[in-house]
Parts: C-alpha cells; sequence; structure tokens
C-alpha cells in the first residue's frame, strides 16, 4: 500500500491512497462506519442517472455501451440507483464483462440506492429489484437515495399524519440498510450510506450504533457546502461528490443553462495552464480536497480524461487555483444540478 503524498492535511483526513494490492486499480477512499473492514471505494466512478432525458436519448442500451466502455478503460466503480430505470443494461454490460473473463465481480464496485426515503419493507424489495436487474449477488455499497419521502411508502411511520414524520421514516428506513449490511456478499451490500442527507437528516442517525459510511451530495465550484462536509468527516462519513461538472445533462434546463462552469474564463484559463480540459480542472478539484466523484458520460475520450484527472499523479492544482476555484464571485443566479436536492426543501 502506498500512499499519495499529495496535500498531506486533507488525505489523511480522507483516508485517501493508492492501493497497490487492491483489485480495483488506481486511487481509492476507505469506507468507514458502515462498511467492511478496510474497505475502498474507487476514486471515481460513472454516473448513470439520466434524469430529464428522453428514454431514446438514455435508456439501458445506452447505459449498457456506457458501462461497458467504462470497464473497458479501466474504470471500476459504477454509480446506478432503483429509480434510474437502467439497472438492466447495467447489469447486462456487467455480466458480458464477467462473463468473458475481462475482470472478476470483485474487481467492480457497484453502487445502488433506494427509490427515495422510502421506508423499510420498500427498501428491502427496491434492493432486492436492484440485484436481480444487476444480475450480481450483492452491490457493494447501497444508499438512502433522498431525504424526500416516497409518497405510498407502505411504511406507517413514513405516511402522512405519522408523528416526527421524517426523522421516524429516516430511522425506519435505516433500520432496513442495517439489515441489508448485516447480509453483506448474501444478497445485501458491503456497505451502506446515504445521498442528498443534510445535517439535519444526518443528526437523526447519531444515536444509532451503526452510521453511514458515505454521504453521496452535489458538490462543484458554484455549490460547495463545507458545513456539511466537515460534518461528515467529524464523523468518518466519506463525502462523495454528485454533478461535480455543475451541469446538467438533459433536458429544457440543460439547453438553457447558462452558468456553464465548463466554459467560465478561471477554469479555462487553469485549464490551459495544464494542458488539461475543463472537465478535468473540475475533477481534480474535489479529488484534491479528499471527494470521491462520479461523473455521467457516454464518449469514450472523455470518460479516458476523467479517469486521467484522477489516477494522473503529476497533475496537481496549485493553492490558489484551488482557492479560486473555491471562491468564485459573482456565483450566478442560477439554481444547483440538482434543484430538487436544495438544502431544507
Amino acid at each position: 500500500m502506498t500512499v499519495l503524498v499529495v496535500f498531506a492535511s486533507f488525505l489523511l483526513a480522507a483516508n485517501m491512497h493508492v492501493d497497490a494490492e487492491s483489485s480495483v486499480p488506481g486511487a481509492s477512499i476507505v469506507l468507514q462506519n458502515a462498511a467492511e473492514k478496510g474497505m475502498t471505494m474507487p476514486a471515481i466512478g460513472i454516473g448513470t442517472g439520466g434524469y430529464g432525458a428522453p428514454a431514446e436519448t438514455w435508456n439501458d442500451g445506452v447505459a449498457m455501451k456506457a458501462v461497458s466502455t467504462w470497464i473497458k478503460l479501466g474504470g471500476r466503480r459504477i454509480d446506478t440507483a432503483w429509480d434510474y430505470y437502467d439497472q438492466t443494461g447495467i447489469g447486462q454490460a456487467v455480466y458480458a464483462a464477467i462473463d468473458t473473463g475481462s475482470i472478476k465481480r470483485d474487481d467492480l464496485f457497484i453502487v445502488s440506492k433506494t427509490h427515495l426515503l422510502s421506508g423499510y419493507n420498500d427498501t428491502l424489495s427496491q434492493l432486492e429489484d436492484s440485484l436481480k436487474q444487476l444480475q450480481v449477488e450483492y452491490v457493494d455499497l447501497f444508499l438512502v437515495h433522498s431525504k424526500t419521502i416516497m409518497p405510498n411508502s407502505t411504511d406507517p411511520k413514513c405516511q402522512p399524519g405519522g408523528p416526527n414524520l421524517e426523522s421516524a421514516c429516516v430511522k425506519s428506513t435505516w433500520k432496513a440498510m442495517k439489515e441489508i449490511f448485516q447480509r453483506g456478499r448474501k444478497g445485501g451490500a458491503r456497505a451502506i450510506g446515504v445521498s442528498n442527507f443534510e445535517v439535519e437528516q444526518l443528526e437523526y442517525l447519531l444515536d444509532d450504533s451503526i452510521l453511514p459510511s458515505l454521504n453521496q451530495v452535489e458538490y462543484q465550484p458554484y455549490w460547495h457546502e463545507e458545513d456539511l462536509v466537515e460534518f461528515c468527516r467529524n464523523r468518518n462519513i466519506t463525502f462523495n461528490g454528485y454533478s461535480p461538472l455543475g451541469t446538467p445533462d438533459f433536458g429544457p434546463r440543460a439547453r438553457n443553462w447558462n452558468c456553464s462552469l465548463l466554459e467560465l474564463p478561471l477554469v479555462k484559463s487553469i485549464a490551459t495552464a495544464h494542458n488539461k480540459s475543463s472537465a478535468q480542472v473540475l475533477l481534480r478539484w474535489n479529488w484534491q480536497q479528499g471527494i470521491p466523484v462520479n461523473p455521467r458520460s457516454e464518449q469514450e475520450e472523455h470518460m479516458k480524461e476523467n479517469l486521467a484527472a484522477i489516477l494522473d499523479e503529476t497533475f496537481h492544482l496549485t493553492d490558489s487555483e484551488m482557492h479560486a476555484l473555491s471562491n468564485i464571485s459573482p456565483k450566478p443566479k442560477c439554481p444547483k444540478v440538482c434543484s430538487a436536492c436544495t438544502p431544507n426543501t
């Protein structure tokens, strides 16, 4: 095991390292709390959420092709969810890669998520659905997808009118998650965590004996909640950033998006100075803070760039560049990419 000696202060805080003995190549991060002992997660994964995409643009077939390409290029973490509606295609790509002998199941790190905050029984059934669609016996990481309570949940603690509704639903859902963790590689998950949880929702779990291993939240230079990052790190909860490029992929919001980080002069000037793309600069900004990322991509060339942004040990942003990207001013008057995930809404 070789320690990556870059920006040591937050390398140590985030448990970042390069594991030469792991079957998962490249930079990775150690998961703690509700995770197998010594478990590591690749620093970069492929996001597969096609929110807002028409069926002909993002579907099982497109997801299968993208994941197949990702695996071929050496990508090992795959980020999906019950409600991305592409797990069947991803499962076909995973099965084909394993069946041909190009990789083993242990080489991959598969992440899936519930449909919103679902309650006890629905969480268990969604995990079972995901395993069938993905054609695997277990997932490496299973997340509660959101603090938003799923409509029509079968759990009385998640139904309108109940006392302390959000707190009760979070705790009931987490009870199911702990059962999934206990199953481990036998029909469960090697680690469990949450997504889109703010401090308030995380606090509901602080009196539990098992805390989440990870919290996946949007993180990019226009939207970065440092108080939430600090809260997670102080409790050994890995902070995982999604939408790291700060741009929606599909739909009217993407077509009318007038605050693209990729085109920001500051980002482009830093990219030119390092002979890198704007996307690589934004991904590196995340990783140098110890934050793993999962950008969505269909294009092979973009996947190569994304991998290189994290795995190229000669590519480092300077302290002044990091500071400038963290303090862009003025910020544009546009919503965060995941507008439905805004805190306290």
